[in-house]
């Protein structure tokens, strides 16, 4: 498996997408790939002139294998000198020391779409940030981010937001990271969403609640992080890595406000967004 530093540049034919700021090139074996990746990362494409923070190599398996037909989540392993192992249903991959790149063996989009969450998330977690299964809501170039378990309306409130001529950062899994004016930033990923929006300063994150009407309750940050870290992505199985989760969402919950949306499954749960983020 090869390891280290990318290239300079991109290989012929390498597609490249940038997330949040990071920029990884992606080569596969499987030249059918291209179509699938294409729709999957289309409006993530980076410019020619950016060149690639990483590099994810994808081969094909030694006999041919279906690709899986549900996602999972992957299994993190440590491996030898700082590797990573990520395991998942019909690929392995291996991540080097410094998880800018990895050899992939599968097929199909689903492993290059895992292995490349858990190198965003690794990526975030060097720059103090965190990438959070949540719905990233934008207005007037600020954001508000909500997180809660499967059901809590994550995907419901985005739809009402789009009704309302929001704009959706992504309302599966959000990118925040510090930024350099001492503020936070947030931005979207290919995941659940139809189109790329322009990341976003961060002002507040929140939870969610059912209710027949809709309002916007002050929560303890307290509150907040127990929910926040159920839904982060943990790139580092390891202490220190779980304690870099948990510091990076300590400073984040620190720097916003914190709050809980209760709403109601109509266009009054945008209005008390909007009138927020005003």
């Amino acid at each position: 498996m090869n390891g280290g530093d990318p290239a300079p540049g991109p290989r012929d034919g390498a597609l490249r997408i940038t997330l949040a700021g990071w920029t990884v090139a992606l080569e596969v074996e499987d030249d059918a790939l291209a179509g699938p990746l294409r729709r999957v990362f289309g409006a993530f494409l980076a410019p020619e002139a950016v060149a690639p923070d990483a590099r994810l190599v994808m081969r094909n398996p030694p006999s041919p294998q279906a690709p899986p037909t549900m996602q999972e989540l992957p299994r993190l392993v440590p491996g030898d000198a700082g590797t990573l192992r990520v395991e998942g249903a019909g690929y392995s991959a291996v991540l080097s020391e410094d998880r800018c790149h990895a050899d992939v063996v599968g097929s199909g989009r689903y492993p290059v779409e895992n292995v490349i969450k858990v190198m965003l998330a690794a990526a975030l977690a060097k720059r103090g940030g965190l990438l959070l299964h949540g719905v990233g809501l934008v207005h007037g170039g600020r954001a508000a981010l909500f997180v809660g378990h499967s059901g809590a309306g994550k995907s419901t409130l985005g739809g009402l937001w789009r009704e309302a001529g929001g704009a959706v950062l992504a309302d599966e899994l959000v990118a925040v990271w510090p930024g350099e004016d001492g503020g936070w930033r947030a931005a979207g990923t290919p995941w659940n969403v139809p189109a790329r929006t322009a990341e976003a300063a961060l002002v507040a994150v929140g939870t969610l609640g059912w209710d027949a009407g809709s309002r916007w309750e002050a929560q303890g940050a307290g509150e907040v992080a127990r929910v926040l870290l159920l839904n982060a992505l943990l790139p580092e199985p390891t202490p220190s890595g779980r304690g870099a989760l948990v510091g990076a969402a300590g400073r984040v919950l620190s720097s916003v406000e914190t709050a809980r949306l209760v709403f109601a499954r109509d266009a009054s749960a945008a209005e008390v967004v909007r009138a927020r983020l005003a």
